[in-house]
């Protein structure tokens, strides 16, 4: 198989498009039926027929996809030099996908390693769907994702980098909280805020449907951005990420108190495509070095 057969092949499967691979690899749609077409003849079978969800590969290959994925990445990183990537010149945009929670508890943290690094290089953020982030990664739509959610998809590699616990945030001069950890016939008695989070980050839900206490809930929103306002003018308190709590503190008139139950901890990661170019790469190694060794505040 000549290099570009294989390649195409790889980013068939990852990207289950004629149209996603066109786009990945910068080549026209005919370019890519052509290489298949060859590829089917090579091989007598035909890799891939098209289902209602796109390409689905046949059993051959699936077989096939590992062994030369893996042959990709060892020629691209030996020959590395075909792919020049130099970050202190680079003026690239990357696209990461990330949630609230990692828009106000990242950025702040990645900003000034990115500009120190390659500081001709920008940074556009789009917001995280679940739903889409395989497909964005996979076509090359985008350079990485940062979630709590776990994604297992074997066209992608999954990075972890921290573990995220939680926490309350009460109003500073709350007439009933004023303790760092909140007896549990207290947090009963109150009356909450309730975050429904887009990324999968469900252990709130679950601990107030598990205690009976949903029935509290006397406001719910979709964003913990204006959580801290609401907060720190009532009564209501508001489970939320427990570095997010921490910044919310230091910019409002709020405490940050600990929860009487125990709530699964957020294991943040960051996800890139199993065939991520040299900048991709790049990228994702300085994300993991920056967030795994620094304490988000």
């Amino acid at each position: 198989m000549e290099l570009n057969e294989v390649r195409t092949f790889v980013t068939l499967y990852e990207t289950g498009s004629v149209t996603g691979t066109a786009e990945r690899l910068h080549v026209t749609q005919p370019t890519v039926s052509y290489t298949l077409a060859k590829l089917r003849r090579r091989f007598g079978d035909d890799l891939f027929t098209r289902s209602r969800t796109g390409l689905e590969p046949s059993t051959q290959a699936s077989a096939m996809y590992g062994p030369l994925r893996e042959a990709l990445l060892t020629i691209e990183r030996t020959t590395g030099g075909a792919d020049t990537f130099d970050p202190a010149t680079t003026d690239r945009v990357f696209t990461a996908l990330l949630s609230e929670f990692g828009e106000l508890s990242f950025l702040p943290l990645l900003l000034p390693e990115l500009a120190r690094h390659a500081p001709q290089a920008r940074l556009r953020v789009e917001s995280l769907s679940a739903e889409d982030v395989v497909e964005q990664l996979v076509r090359g739509r985008v350079d990485l994702a940062l979630t709590g959610a776990l994604i297992d998809d074997e066209r992608l590699e999954r990075r972890p980098f921290m573990s995220v616990g939680w926490a309350i945030i009460a109003a500073a001069d709350h007439p009933r909280i004023g303790q760092p950890v909140i007896e549990a016939e207290q947090f009963a008695a109150e009356r909450f805020i309730h975050v429904r989070s887009r990324a999968g980050h469900d252990g709130p839900t679950r601990l107030l449907d598990q205690v009976g206490l949903r029935g509290q809930v006397e406001l719910e929103l979709t964003s913990y951005s204006s959580a801290p306002y609401v907060v720190a003018a009532t009564e209501l308190i508001s489970i939320v990420p427990r570095h997010i709590a921490e910044v919310f503190a230091r910019r409002h008139d709020l405490q940050v108190v600990e929860l009487p139950f125990y709530v699964t901890p957020i294991d943040v990661a960051a996800y890139v495509r199993r065939t991520p170019g040299t900048a991709q790469q790049w990228l994702a190694d300085l994300v993991v070095e920056t967030l795994s060794q620094r304490r988000l505040s």
